[in-house]
């Protein structure tokens, strides 16, 4: 017994092996069912036998390396990309606006916020 709780495919509620380190990711037949927002297909793979990360429509052969791909499963956003070791990983995304305020940091009297993108703050 591995001692963590139970897994389920946040897509279709499969039971899978739990993972530390992807504590919600998703079945590969869901990862297969991937689509951008215009609800086109999409692939996924890696470059290499040492790592990388690709994805492309699924009706081309336009492959694109970069290191996460955004996309929807059964219309949930979900982050893709390359799992440590080499496999392809997706894991939904939090229900909450994509911005920088998990990256902000409040100075020590509480007053200001330091957002790095804002070149008028300057940090702490």
């Amino acid at each position: 017994m591995s001692g963590l709780p139970d897994h389920f495919c946040p897509g279709c509620g499969v039971a899978q092996k739990a993972f530390p380190r992807y504590p919600w990711y998703s079945c590969q037949d869901c990862v297969k069912r991937a689509t951008d927002g215009a609800e086109r297909a999409l692939k996924f793979a890696n470059t290499s036998a040492g790592g990388g990360f690709a994805f492309a429509y699924a009706a081309a052969d336009d492959w694109v390396c970069c290191g996460h791909v955004l996309c929807r499963i059964q219309g949930r956003p979900v982050l893709v990309g390359e799992a440590r070791f080499g496999g392809i990983v997706a894991q939904p995304m939090p229900d909450r606006p994509l911005e920088s305020t998990p990256y902000d940091s409040i100075n020590q009297k509480g007053k200001e916020r330091y957002v790095p993108d804002d070149p008028k703050r300057r940090p702490i």
